[in-house]
């Protein structure tokens, strides 16, 4: 008749560690293979709406900005950032380093996360741009 036995000490040990390291390993992957953040999955802002806000389309304004984006958006973004939130900066149309810089200045005024990119957090906090005046991102709803 034949006898099992328990597998050495050691192998159980190392079959501990080898558990414990796999378990280590895909608690360090959740945030790789979780959610993005929300801004993450917004999309470019690629036209304007009501003339003067950032715009994904008509009414949609939940869209983002960052450097390396260009056209009618930044433009907007750009005027906006200039004329009515003090901040000196060209209307080119181009999100480069002074734009960045521009929308950290009114996230910081705002309290807001100071990354640099424009969204619906940063649109809320801004003046924009209204013919001869700035008025508030709610009241050019």
């Amino acid at each position: 008749m034949q006898t099992t036995t328990a597998p050495p000490r050691r192998t159980r040990r190392g079959m501990r560690t080898l558990a414990v390291g796999v378990a280590a390993t895909a608690l360090l992957a959740l945030p790789v293979l979780g959610a993005a953040p929300a801004a993450a999955a917004l999309p470019s802002c690629t036209t304007t709406d009501r003339g003067a806000i950032p715009a994904a389309g008509r009414d949609n304004h939940q869209c983002v900005l960052g450097s390396g984006n260009q056209g009618v958006a930044v433009k907007a973004l750009q005027k906006s950032l200039r004329d009515c939130n003090k901040q000196s900066i060209g209307v080119d149309g181009s999100y480069g380093p002074k734009t960045r810089q521009a929308v950290i200045n009114v996230q910081r005024k705002a309290g807001l996360a100071q990354d640099g990119v424009y969204g619906p957090k940063t649109a809320r906090a801004m003046l924009w741009s209204s013919g001869q005046s700035c008025r508030t991102y709610l009241s050019m709803l």
